[in-house]
């Protein structure tokens, strides 16, 4: 899924970064968890893993990363699928060594839903295609309408029982993922495209979540900031928003797909719907880390991170945050003890900016925004801090 500062890049850092920290092993909390990613990069090397996030879209990632134990085998369902042929083993690419025969009820179940189950002219198809009064251009109206159809089908199993807990994570997954790459978007869900891009033009088509089965971890829907005091763990990972971006604002859409299931119809979220992009009532999602508002930035963060109960953190952030590289230091250094003999560690990591297709001019290539580097960056340049603090060991490695 297209999740802004999504961190697959950065996985091997963030474990070593922890390992020099002193973690040798134990449970994961997962803060501000998004698509998944990271949670799952730690329970696929054996640790147990726990996490959080406000987003409904996220913590069904989570779910399906954390705590499915299995592939699904749509037992209750299979007069929907067992007279089918599977789909093409290409949808079992993101499963690591995949058991074709365990998949066969996903892969038969999905070309059920992709080619048998009849369209339906719902919510998305109202409100998020151009065949809708807003003429919202987020997908074509034959992928909403096939959207509407399989939520719509997933809400009655759901409500009548027919599908287990864990099947529905990764049904759900897939669907938001499936969504995800025929969204006619250049980033996040804050806008849409006027025209449809080519890939918008695709059919859905249902992959199978890149499911990894190790410890079994627990997924959850909570304030960061509150939550984390609850939490013993081992090591935790911190990777916050960074700046006035609210997600809640700019993922409504994958949102949306997320919530359908579980509703008793369409009529509350579609009566909810406001605005040019579509968005839904968010603002109690908001973070005060996204805040430029006097101190909310920093309180907040010092907050959360002086209640942790973690031996080790690691705290991934831009250097173009609202957060300066000293603010980072002091809290961190007041967590791990204060006293000069545990200095936070800070490694950066230098990437390429992300630039949307809307960030530019197609006349002439030339940026559209204003970006302000940071000194000595030029203007296509940022780097990812890293930073690495701990109550065990001086971020050495030695204890």
């Amino acid at each position: 899924m297209r999740w802004l500062g999504n961190k697959t890049a950065l996985l091997e850092e963030i474990l070593n970064a922890a390992v020099s920290a002193g973690y040798s092993g134990g449970t994961v909390c997962d803060l501000f968890a998004g698509s998944g990613t990271v949670g799952r990069f730690f329970r696929a090397q054996g640790h147990r893993v726990v996490s959080t996030d406000l987003m409904k879209c996220s913590e069904v990632f989570q779910k399906a990363y954390l705590e499915t134990t299995s592939p699904p085998t749509f037992e209750a369902l299979s007069e929907y699928w067992k007279n089918l042929e599977p789909l093409p083993v290409t949808r079992l690419s993101n499963v690591e060594n995949p058991d074709l025969e365990k998949w066969r009820p996903f892969l038969c179940l999905s070309r059920y839903l992709e080619e048998e189950l009849p369209p339906r002219e719902g919510v998305l198809f109202r409100q998020f295609s151009n065949a809708g009064q807003a003429q919202r251009n987020y997908l074509t109206p034959e992928n909403a309408a096939r959207l509407d159809a399989i939520l719509g089908l997933l809400r009655s199993w759901i409500k009548d029982a027919r599908i287990e807990e864990q099947e529905v994570w990764v049904l759900l997954a897939s669907c938001i993922d499936a969504a995800d790459r025929v969204a006619n978007i250049s980033g996040t869900y804050g806008a849409y495209l006027k025209t449809i891009q080519k890939s918008a033009l695709r059919p859905i088509q249902l992959r199978a979540p890149a499911l990894v089965f190790g410890p079994t971890g627990q997924a959850n829907s909570k304030d960061a900031i509150e939550w984390v005091s609850e939490i013993d763990c081992d090591l935790l990972y911190i990777d916050p928003p960074y700046n006035q971006r609210q997600y809640p604002a700019n993922y409504h859409l994958p949102e949306i797909l997320a919530t359908l299931p579980f509703e008793n119809s369409d009529e509350r979220i579609e009566s909810s719907v406001y605005g040019k992009t579509g968005l839904i009532p968010w603002k109690e999602k908001a973070s005060p880390l996204c805040s430029r508002r006097g101190s909310d930035c920093f309180h907040a963060m010092q907050r959360m991170i002086e209640n942790s109960k973690a031996k080790v953190i690691v705290f991934s952030y831009s250097e173009e945050g609202i957060l300066n590289r000293s603010e980072i230091e002091t809290i961190l250094s007041n967590w791990s003890g204060g006293d000069g003999r545990r200095t936070p560690k800070l490694i950066e990591i230098p990437h390429r900016r992300f630039r949307s297709d809307s960030d530019e001019n197609p006349a002439t290539g030339e940026t559209r925004r204003n970006f302000k580097p940071a000194p000595g960056r030029t203007r296509d340049q940022v780097h990812e801090w890293l930073f690495v603090a701990s109550q065990v060991s001086d971020v050495t490695g030695v204890k």
